[in-house]
């Protein structure tokens, strides 16, 4: 049902289209194009759009009806340190970390590794 609505959509407005410029700039079967994009549009498009919607109204109060007298289930993050013994997101072996060692460079001097500073020159 979909395609037919946007077929007849886009062929309708083309078909529209078409049929306003030929009223600018003369085309042959001007007023067949104008009168078969407004069809396309008023009796197929537009009547096709109306019951998609309201078949789709239709499901979503469906959907309400049926999940109305359920207890909403309410989860919460626990604050207990995990048992698990794997890697998750806190502690991926691959992940960046932002202390430990860091690398001074650019000459000989300055490539000591230091703790959360770097090796400063000619001060």
């Amino acid at each position: 049902m979909k395609r037919i609505i946007y077929i007849s959509g886009i062929l309708g407005g083309l078909l529209l289209i078409i049929g306003l410029i030929g009223m600018i700039v003369p085309f042959p079967f001007n007023g067949l194009w104008l009168l078969a994009g407004v069809i396309l549009l008023v009796l197929i498009c537009i009547p096709l759009m109306m019951v998609d919607r309201y078949r789709y109204n239709k499901k979503i109060d469906h959907i309400i009806k049926k999940c109305k007298g359920q207890p909403s289930k309410i989860e919460r993050l626990s604050t207990e340190k995990s048992k698990v013994k794997r890697w998750s997101m806190n502690n991926s072996p691959f992940r960046e970390r932002k202390s430990g060692l860091t690398w001074g460079g650019g000459n000989v001097k300055g490539a000591n590794a230091t703790r959360g500073n770097r090796r400063k020159f000619l001060i």
